[in-house]
């Protein structure tokens, strides 16, 4: 029989099935699977997309770890072509975009929740440690989001100077500071503390204040200025004791 391009008349139907679910109910009652393989009707317009939707959930284990997967790791499933890998990535960064964007300048954010709500979405799939960099005014304004610093794992090594200029820059008389740990737990080294605290002085000297700092780990998250053992570290004005390490996050 000569292959052919058409879907049969079955699967057709299937199809806008599936579209009419999705208009009349949106996702809530989708299973992964299946918004995969409507998602991949738009790059794969004459194949049956079901078992490719299994397929990539099988190989990457999850639905978020599927659209935050690399370009070329997406390459190396059976089915997916160049541009159903492109489809793919599109998704997730569009997805991540959107996340970003919904604490938009000018946003009011008053608590942990606001911070984490921000700073979160800049850390979805990121393999490499980075520093950001959350600018408000006296009014808790946000008035920019500033990544400082991306690099290697464990080597999140910032300049200070170039993250006042940017404080400077957007006018902030407040910050909040937020890194992740990519293969750690959401909870600060010594390295962090001495980070935090020498950074609090910095700012210090430039009439801005360091509200809280925020350690991230997948989608765990620990504030500092909610932790009474790391508080202080914010403000210059209490003394701490330092000790001594040569793996400082900060350049000298």
């Amino acid at each position: 029989m000569p292959a052919t391009n058409e879907l049969s008349v079955s699967h057709k139907g299937h199809r806008q099935r599936m579209k009419n679910r999705l208009l009349k109910n949106g996702l809530e009652n989708f299973q992964d699977h299946e918004v995969l393989e409507m998602l991949l009707y738009y790059s794969l317009p004459y194949k049956d997309t079901n078992a490719l939707g299994h397929r990539l959930l099988d190989h990457f284990g999850s639905f978020a770890r599927v659209l935050d997967a690399d370009y070329a790791d997406l390459l190396k499933v059976p089915g997916i072509t160049p541009h159903v890998a492109t489809l793919i990535t599109l998704c997730g960064q569009t997805a991540h975009r959107y996340m970003r964007c919904a604490y938009d300048v000018g946003q009011l954010l008053y608590n942990t929740e606001a911070y984490a709500a921000v700073a979160l979405p800049y850390f979805i799939g990121k393999k490499n440690e980075s520093v950001l960099l959350i600018s408000l005014d006296n009014k808790f304004k946000k008035l920019n989001v500033t990544r400082i610093f991306e690099g290697s794992v464990n080597s999140a090594q910032f300049n200070f100077r170039l993250a006042v200029q940017q404080a400077l820059q957007d006018n902030a008389t407040q910050v909040v500071l937020a890194h992740n740990h990519p293969n750690g737990l959401a909870f600060p080294s010594g390295d962090d503390l001495r980070t935090t605290r020498r950074f609090a002085e910095v700012l210090k000297l430039m009439d801005i204040r360091l509200i809280d700092h925020l350690i991230v780990a997948e989608d765990d998250c620990l504030s500092m200025a909610d932790s009474a053992p790391y508080a202080p570290y914010l403000d210059p004005d209490v003394e701490i004791p330092y000790s001594k390490s040569t793996n400082n996050l900060c350049n000298k």
